[in-house]
């Protein structure tokens, strides 16, 4: 009995191992056609802005971006462990692509029927409370810095639809971890289309911050819709098999969101924090500077990360199956890829700004070359940062709080004083020195834990 139980193990174990080694090219196909599109619409989006904004609506428009990202203080990390949960709970189903359905024990099914059902229920409840009150922060600080520049109804919008977001991000999060990597970058892939279409035509035909209040609204449309397409016949037995099924969700999350939450807050002041305090400070016309620099960098960033992005869900199930090796593989393999995606668009970057910000006038609305250079050499060394942390918490763990509270507190503390006494050319010194010590200790870390957890 107990071999028969073993090889029919064995053989589920195999099986599953195969089907995730199939779905990565899938997964990394789709995404990186998605980020593909990010790479034309980016730098056409970028050229758009300053042409049509001016220097003034320009940092309102990238505050408006960067004050909807106190989202962080409603996620807490809660769309990441949603994905390392349902990936956990996947490992043990199989998806049907011919009948839409998922296929397995129906205990599993049932189980991560109950988990999606929670999912959603947290999602409104925590956004319910969440979108309001950063709403008031933007009142509060937009108030008596706008001049001639229409904001409170284009923030408005822009808040609401942030907030439809983060609702149809928590569901999408789910189906990540599921495997669905590939149709959910379909859905993202439209999505992308019809905002950066939006954005541009609002643009050129002068709604100046509606641009981007409207487009986001049709981006949240359009993903609520996508949700329902792709996803509608598998949301149904879900929900439909996991009526009246009971699962203490809550308590699991509990004992680990306090953890992340720390991290995810932690995260807005290392990586948020520059264009309001130059807002703040320096008015909104060096806070578009800083906002536009930042945008270019974080393209960079988001196009490289895809490799990372698309090994979360398989490095979760590797250890819910304890295959080690593959995972240790996978992590080397993404990040090599990610660190050399990002140095090539550095390159780019720096060469352009180099021959032709002389000749190109809109490249006066960017921060000079040596900020640009601070910034590009902080993101690629947090990539790596975020690659180990990203494989440290497939586990199911989060080891990071302390380094992130660390973070945090140091790069608030110091990029405050660099905004209010030096110029802005220096904003980024903060940034760039922490990620220069936190990554020994973030590489300290994760030997020390990938070991005491592989034994």
């Amino acid at each position: 009995m107990s071999s028969t139980s073993s090889s029919s193990r064995s053989l589920n174990i195999n099986k599953i191992s195969k089907s995730i080694k199939a779905s990565v090219t899938k997964d990394v196909m789709f995404t990186l056609v998605n980020s593909l599109w990010r790479i034309i619409s980016g730098p056409v989006t970028l050229v758009f802005i300053p042409t049509f904004l001016t220097s003034q609506v320009q940092g309102f428009w990238y505050t408006f971006i960067s004050l909807a990202a106190l989202t962080v203080f409603a996620d807490l990390g809660f769309t990441t462990i949603v994905t390392q949960f349902a990936a956990h709970e996947y490992a043990r189903l199989t998806f049907n692509p011919e009948t839409g359905l998922f296929e397995g024990e129906i205990n599993d099914i049932k189980r991560i029927g109950s988990l999606l059902r929670f999912v959603f229920k947290w999602s409104v409840s925590v956004g319910a409370v969440g979108f309001p009150v950063i709403l008031s922060v933007g009142f509060l600080m937009f108030r008596g810095k706008g001049g001639n520049v229409d904001w409170p109804f284009p923030w408005c919008v822009y808040v609401l639809s942030s907030g439809l977001s983060f609702t149809t991000q928590s569901v999408l999060s789910f189906f990540e971890g599921c495997s669905q990597i590939a149709a959910i970058e379909k859905n993202k892939f439209v999505s992308a289309i019809a905002s950066t279409i939006a954005t541009l035509t609002f643009l050129y035909f002068g709604f100046n911050l509606y641009s981007l209040a409207l487009a986001a609204f049709i981006a949240a449309a359009i993903n609520i819709g996508m949700l329902y397409f792709r996803f509608g016949k598998l949301i149904a037995q879900m929900v439909t098999e996991s009526k009246g099924y009971i699962v203490n969700w809550k308590t699991d999350f509990l004992n680990l969101i306090w953890r992340y939450a720390i991290s995810w807050s932690s995260g807005y002041f290392i990586f948020q924090i520059y264009t309001p305090l130059m807002f703040q400070f320096h008015g909104p016309v060096e806070a578009g500077k800083v906002g536009i620099s930042i945008a270019l960098a974080t393209a960079v960033f988001s196009i490289s990360n895809v490799w990372i992005y698309v090994a979360n869900p398989k490095l979760n199930m590797f250890v819910s199956l304890k295959n080690w090796a593959a995972m240790d593989r996978l992590l080397l393999k993404s990040m090599i890829l990610a660190v050399g995606t990002f140095a090539v668009g550095a390159i780019i970057i720096l060469s352009a700004l180099y021959f032709y910000s002389d000749s190109l006038k809109f490249l006066h609305r960017f921060l000079g070359i040596l900020p640009i250079s601070i910034l590009l050499a902080a993101w690629i060394i947090q990539l790596i940062i975020n690659s180990l942390a990203v494989y440290l918490r497939a586990h199911k763990q989060e080891p990071m709080v302390l380094l992130s509270v660390f973070s945090a507190v140091y790069i608030g503390g110091t990029t405050l004083l660099i905004t209010k006494y030096l110029p802005p050319q220096y904003l980024f010194l903060g940034f760039l020195t922490c990620v220069l010590w936190a990554l020994p200790a973030t590489i300290w870390v994760f030997i020390k834990k990938r070991k005491e957890w592989h034994t």
